[in-house]
C-alpha cells in the first residue's frame, strides 16, 4: 500500500480530513446531489454545508486538509479571469515591478442596475453552465523523455501530451484526469495506487521514443463550491484556482483535434489565409504590381472561457483569428520576409534586425529522415567556415585532439552537398543545452502552427481587419456551429462532473437604449444651435463653438516629382480649402505658400523649420506614395521640435474626393479647430446627471500605455490627458516614458502618474479662472483583469498625492476611477424577428453576465459600420463621488459623443480615446538619450537573469517635452 493507502472513489466530494482517514478508507464515498448552475437546487440541502463567509467554511483548509501528507507547497500560478494556466516556459518570465498588495478594495455595484431607457431584449454568445459540486485533487506531475543513453530529457509539450494521454489508456481503473499540458493534472479521485514511474514507448515521426510519467505529489484540494459563494456574494475572493480548472477541463477534448494557446483553438487541418500584399514596382519603362508576402498566414479558431457572472457561471465562446508562421524552408522564408533574395547573402545589420525577429521560434531539421526540433539561439558564420572537431566533444575540452572539419564539407560527407555553404548557419537550441548546434540555413524548416507575434504592416493589419471584420448574422451563425461541434452532450470529460452546457441558443437577457446628447453649435450671431443626435451621428449645419482666424498658412508637398496632374489637384484643394472651412467658422485671411520637396529627413526638417520661424499657425501637409517613416518624422519635427501645427493629407484620398469634398473637409476642419486649440461642438455633460449642481466643477481624465518592445532600448509610453475648460470639450496630454531597468520586467501602472497628474490640474486652473475641479472622473484603459489591483492600490494612491499636492489644505476633490476594457469577447446582438444584427448606439448591459457584486457594465456607444460591434466594459473600481447606476452609464455615454475627430459617438470616452492617440503619436518622438541604457540587458532577446527582485525604483521613467507652442493643444487628434 503506498503512503496514500487505496485509491478513493471518484464520486469523493469530501476533503482529506488526516491521513488516517485517508489510509483507512475503503469505500466509496456518496454522490453529491445535483445542484443547480450555482449551488444547491431549491428547497434541497447542499452535499456539504458551509457557513456565509469563506474564511469560516466548515470544510478543512487545503493547508489543515493536507498538512500530515507531506504535500509540498503549490507550483500553480495565478491568473487572470477566463485564462487557463501554461506550462513553466524555458526563459524567465516577464516578472512585475509592482508588489502584489490588496490596500483598496472595488466599489460594490450601488444598486440593482440602472433603469433609464428603452428596454430590450439581446442575445450575448454567453452560454449557461450547469456544474456540480465537487472537491479537485490538484497534483504535480513529471514527464521526462528517456534518450538512447538512458538519461532524460525535457520533453516537448506534443509529446507531453500524448504521453498522457496513452498512460490514462493503458493503465487498468486509471481514473478520468485532465492536464494543463505542464506539470499539472487535476482529478476527482486520490492517485494512491499511480505513484511509481510509468514508462510507455510510442512512435513520434516514424521514430519510437521512451516517455516515464510519474505523479510526484498531491498539491492542494480545491473546491467548486468557492465558485458559488462568489457568485453568490458569500465572498469578495475570485476563485481563480476553480476557473483554471474547469477551463482546463473544457479543454481536453478540443486539444486532441486543436491547436491551442490559452483560451484559442485552431483547427491544424485549415490553410492559412497567406498576408501577402502587392507593391507597386518601377521598372526602366513602367510600373508593375507584384505580389510580396512574408511568411505568415491567417488562421480562424474560436475562442472559449468560463464566466462567473451575475446569473451563474457561463461559457464565453466567440470567433478568433491569429497569425502563424508557414511551414517553410527557411531559406524561403526569409527570402519573403526580408524581401530579397539571401542566396546573394546578408549584410550584418540585415542579420541583426532578422535575429530580433526570428530568435525562439521553433525549427525542425530535413536532412535526417526524421524530425528533430530546435529553437533558434541566433545565427553564426556561413557553413564553409565553422570548424568542429570531427567526432570530439567540445564541452569535455577535447576540441583540440581530432581532426577538424567544417560544417558545409561534414554534411557533403554525411548527408549532401550544400547548396549554399556562404549563408550563415544558424545555431539552434535543444531543451538546456548551452553548446551551439550548427545548422545550415538550407536543411531547416519552420515548425507548423508557430504563432507569430511580431507586429504587422500598416497594409498586412488592414487586411486582416477586413478578413476578420463579419457582419453580425455570420458571426452569430458561425459561433453557433462552433458551440454544435464541440458537442459538450457528448464530452466525456464534462460528465465527470455533471457539468452540462445550454448550447441549444445563445442567452437571451434585458438591455436598454440610452437616450443620446444634444451637441451644440453656433448659429447666426453668438447663439447656441443644438443638433439631435440620430443613430449615434449628427450632422454639422452650423460654425463650430469657438474658433480662430489663420492669418498665415502654407501647404507642403512631400513625395514622388509632381505631375502636371499633381500640381492641377494641389491647386484646386488650395482654392476650395478656404470657402469650406469657412462654413465652420475657420476664417483664412491670406493665400497659402506652396512648397513641394523631396521626402527626406532633410528637406522635412529644414522646411518644417522655416515654415515655424516664418509663422505659419496651419500647415497642410500632402504626401504622396510615401511611407509611415515619412508621416512620422513629420509628426515629430512639427511636435516635438518645432511647434507647427501640421494637418497631414494622402494625395491618394485627396485625388479621390476632389470632386466631393464638402464631407471630406468638414472631417478635416474638425481636426484643424481643434489642434488650433478651439472648440468643435459641446455637450452639456451635467444633464446627465440626476442632481446636477451649479456648484460642481467637473474635470476629466484618461490613461493608457502603450508597449512597443519593452525593454532598456525601447520604453513604453505612458500618456495621460485631462480636460482644461469648464465644458470639458479641450484637452491636453502629458507623456512619459518607462524604461525597464532590467530589460523584462513589467510595468502595470503608470510611475510618474503624480507629476502628470500635478501639471494638468495647474493647466486646468489657469485656463478656469484659478478654480479648481471639485469632482474628478479618471478613465483608465489598457489594464487587463489581474492587473486591477495593482492599479487600484498605485495608481489611485497617487492621484491622491496629487491632490494633495495641489489643494493643500483645500477640500480635495472626489475621485471616481473606472477601468474601460476593449479587449474582450462578450458581443450582443440584436434580432428583430426576420434577421440578427448589430445593437443599437447606446445600448447598455450591467446585469445579468456582469460581475456578481462589482460595478461594471457594458456600453456600446457607437453604430457599427461594418461587421459586429463591440461593446466596451467598464470597471468602476473606485468612486467618491457616488454615482449611481444611471448617473456614471449616461454620463460614460455622453462622453462618447465629445471627440473632436468626428460627428459620430465613438467606441469609448473622449478622454480615454485621447490618451490612446497621444500615446500612439508619441511611439515616434525622440527618446530622451540621457536615460541609463546600460542599465538593462541592452538586448531585448536576451536571456535574463535575476529579475525577481525588481521594484518599481528599477523603472527609469522621463517625462516627455513638446514644443510649448502645442504643447496644451490637442495635437494627437
Amino acid at each position: 500500500m503506498s503512503a496514500w493507502g487505496k485509491r478513493q472513489a471518484r464520486v469523493d466530494t469530501k476533503p482529506i480530513a488526516d491521513t488516517a482517514t485517508a489510509n483507512n478508507s475503503t469505500t466509496n464515498g456518496s454522490a453529491a446531489p445535483k445542484k443547480s448552475a450555482w449551488g444547491a437546487p431549491p428547497g434541497a440541502a447542499p452535499a456539504v454545508t458551509a457557513p456565509a463567509e469563506r474564511s469560516s467554511s466548515a470544510f478543512p483548509t487545503p493547508r489543515e486538509a493536507m498538512e500530515k501528507l507531506s504535500l509540498e507547497p503549490s507550483t500553480a500560478q495565478t491568473h487572470v479571469r477566463s485564462q487557463s494556466a501554461r506550462p513553466t516556459n524555458r526563459r524567465s518570465h516577464l516578472q512585475s515591478a509592482v508588489p502584489e498588495s490588496a490596500v483598496l478594495t472595488p466599489v460594490r455595484r450601488p444598486d440593482a442596475g440602472g433603469k433609464v431607457g428603452k428596454v430590450i431584449d439581446v442575445y450575448t454568445n454567453h452560454f449557461p453552465v450547469h456544474v456540480d459540486d465537487a472537491i479537485i485533487n490538484q497534483y504535480d506531475i513529471e514527464i521526462f523523455m528517456i534518450g538512447r543513453d538512458g538519461r532524460p530529457r525535457l520533453a516537448r509539450k506534443d509529446e507531453r501530451w500524448e504521453t498522457v494521454q496513452r498512460i490514462a489508456k493503458r493503465e487498468k481503473n486509471f481514473p478520468i484526469i485532465w492536464y494543463d499540458e505542464g506539470k499539472t493534472i487535476y482529478t476527482r479521485e486520490l492517485l494512491t495506487d499511480f505513484t511509481k514511474p510509468l514508462q510507455i514507448k510510442f512512435s513520434i515521426n516514424n521514430e519510437e521514443k521512451t516517455f516515464q510519467f510519474q505523479v510526484l505529489n498531491l498539491v492542494r484540494q480545491e473546491k467548486i463550491r468557492d465558485m458559488f459563494d462568489f457568485i453568490e456574494k458569500k465572498t469578495s475572493v475570485r476563485p481563480r484556482d476553480s476557473i483554471r480548472i474547469l477551463e482546463t477541463l473544457f479543454k481536453q477534448r478540443a486539444r486532441n483535434d486543436l491547436i491551442s494557446f490559452r483560451n484559442q483553438f485552431y483547427d491544424r487541418k485549415q490553410k492559412l489565409d497567406d498576408l501577402g500584399k502587392y507593391e507597386l514596382v518601377y521598372a526602366i519603362r513602367k510600373a508593375y504590381r507584384k505580389y510580396v508576402g512574408d511568411g505568415r498566414g491567417m488562421a480562424n479558431g474560436f475562442y472559449q472561457a468560463l464566466f462567473l457572472t451575475q446569473g451563474g457561471p457561463t461559457l464565453n465562446i466567440n470567433l478568433a483569428f491569429t497569425c502563424f508562421y508557414m511551414p517553410l524552408n527557411f531559406i524561403e522564408f526569409a527570402t519573403k520576409y526580408l524581401r530579397k533574395d539571401i542566396t546573394k547573402g546578408l549584410t550584418e545589420l540585415e542579420l541583426q534586425g532578422f535575429r530580433r525577429i526570428v530568435r525562439n521560434l521553433l525549427i525542425e531539421t530535413l536532412h535526417t529522415g526524421r524530425d528533430i526540433r530546435y529553437r533558434l539561439r541566433g545565427f553564426g558564420l556561413p557553413a564553409n567556415q565553422i570548424m568542429f572537431v570531427r567526432g570530439g566533444n567540445d564541452d569535455a575540452g577535447e576540441a583540440s585532439l581530432g581532426e577538424k572539419i567544417s560544417v558545409a564539407d561534414f554534411f557533403a560527407e554525411k548527408y549532401q552537398r550544400l547548396k549554399y555553404p556562404h549563408l550563415p548557419c544558424i545555431d539552434g537550441m535543444s531543451g538546456n543545452q548551452k553548446r551551439a548546434n550548427w545548422l545550415p540555413m538550407e536543411v531547416v524548416k519552420l515548425v507548423p502552427w508557430e504563432r507569430s507575434l511580431k507586429p504587422l504592416d500598416s497594409v498586412q493589419r488592414a487586411l486582416v481587419t477586413k478578413k476578420s471584420v463579419i457582419k453580425p448574422e455570420q458571426r452569430y451563425d458561425q459561433i453557433m456551429n462552433v458551440v454544435n461541434n464541440r458537442q459538450f452532450d457528448t464530452d466525456p470529460y464534462l460528465k465527470e462532473l455533471n457539468i452540462k452546457v445550454n448550447s441549444k441558443e445563445m442567452l437571451q437577457i434585458k438591455a436598454r437604449i440610452l437616450p443620446p446628447p444634444e451637441v451644440k453649435y453656433r448659429g447666426q450671431g453668438s447663439s447656441e444651435v443644438a443638433e439631435r443626435v440620430n443613430f449615434g451621428k449628427w450632422t454639422i449645419r452650423n460654425r463650430f463653438y469657438t474658433t480662430r482666424d489663420v492669418n498665415k498658412w502654407g501647404m507642403l508637398y512631400f513625395g514622388s516629382k509632381p505631375t502636371d496632374d499633381v500640381i492641377q489637384t494641389l491647386k484646386d484643394f488650395e482654392t476650395r480649402l478656404p470657402p469650406l472651412l469657412q462654413r465652420y467658422g475657420i476664417t483664412i485671411k491670406s493665400k497659402p505658400i506652396t512648397i513641394a520637396k523631396p521626402a527626406t529627413k532633410e528637406e522635412i526638417e529644414k522646411t518644417i523649420n522655416n515654415a515655424s520661424k516664418d509663422g505659419w499657425q496651419l500647415t497642410m501637409v500632402v504626401l504622396n506614395n510615401t511611407s509611415d517613416n515619412v508621416y512620422d518624422y513629420i509628426k515629430q519635427c512639427g511636435n516635438q521640435r518645432y511647434g507647427l501645427v501640421t494637418q497631414c493629407v494622402s494625395y491618394q484620398s485627396l485625388e479621390r474626393n476632389i470632386g466631393k469634398l464638402d464631407m471630406y473637409v468638414q472631417n478635416l476642419s474638425q481636426k484643424i479647430n481643434a489642434k488650433m486649440g478651439c472648440i468643435n461642438g459641446v455637450v452639456n455633460l451635467k444633464a446627465a446627471l440626476s442632481r446636477p449642481s451649479n456648484e460642481d466643477l467637473f474635470m476629466f481624465f484618461g490613461a493608457d500605455v502603450t508597449h512597443t518592445t519593452c525593454s532598456a532600448e525601447r520604453p513604453s509610453i505612458a500618456a495621460v490627458v485631462g480636460s482644461r475648460d469648464p465644458t470639458n470639450s479641450l484637452y491636453a496630454a502629458r507623456l512619459c516614458e518607462q524604461y525597464p531597468k532590467l530589460g523584462r520586467c513589467s510595468m502595470e501602472i503608470i510611475k510618474d502618474l503624480d507629476k502628470m497628474v500635478i501639471d494638468l490640474l495647474q493647466l486646468f486652473a489657469k485656463s478656469c479662472g484659478n478654480r479648481l475641479p471639485n469632482k474628478i472622473v479618471f478613465y483608465r484603459d489598457g489594464v487587463d483583469d489581474g492587473q486591477y489591483q495593482k492599479v487600484l492600490d498605485n495608481e489611485v494612491a497617487k492621484i491622491k498625492h496629487a491632490f494633495r499636492t495641489i489643494y493643500v489644505n483645500r477640500q480635495p476633490p472626489k475621485l471616481t476611477f473606472i477601468i474601460v476594457k476593449k479587449r474582450h469577447n462578450t458581443r450582443f446582438f440584436a434580432y428583430d424577428g426576420q434577421m440578427t444584427k448589430n445593437v443599437e448606439a447606446g445600448t447598455i448591459i450591467d446585469q445579468h453576465v456582469t460581475h456578481p457584486s462589482q460595478f461594471d457594465f457594458y456600453l456600446c456607444s457607437q453604430a457599427a459600420l461594418m461587421g459586429t460591434s463591440r461593446p466596451a466594459l467598464y470597471h468602476v473600481l473606485h468612486d467618491e463621488i457616488g454615482f449611481t447606476s444611471d448617473e456614471v452609464e449616461q454620463l460614460t455615454y455622453w462622453l462618447c459623443h465629445t471627440d473632436a475627430r468626428c460627428s459620430k459617438a465613438v467606441s469609448i470616452p473622449a478622454p480615454v480615446h485621447y490618451a490612446h492617440l497621444a500615446a500612439y503619436a508619441s511611439r515616434t518622438f525622440d527618446f530622451d538619450d540621457n536615460v541609463d541604457q546600460n542599465s538593462g540587458t541592452g538586448d531585448d532577446d536576451g536571456f535574463v537573469e535575476n529579475v525577481e527582485n525588481v521594484s518599481i525604483d528599477d523603472i527609469k521613467t522621463k517625462l516627455m517635452v513638446l514644443d510649448p507652442k502645442i504643447a496644451n493643444n490637442m495635437w494627437f487628434v
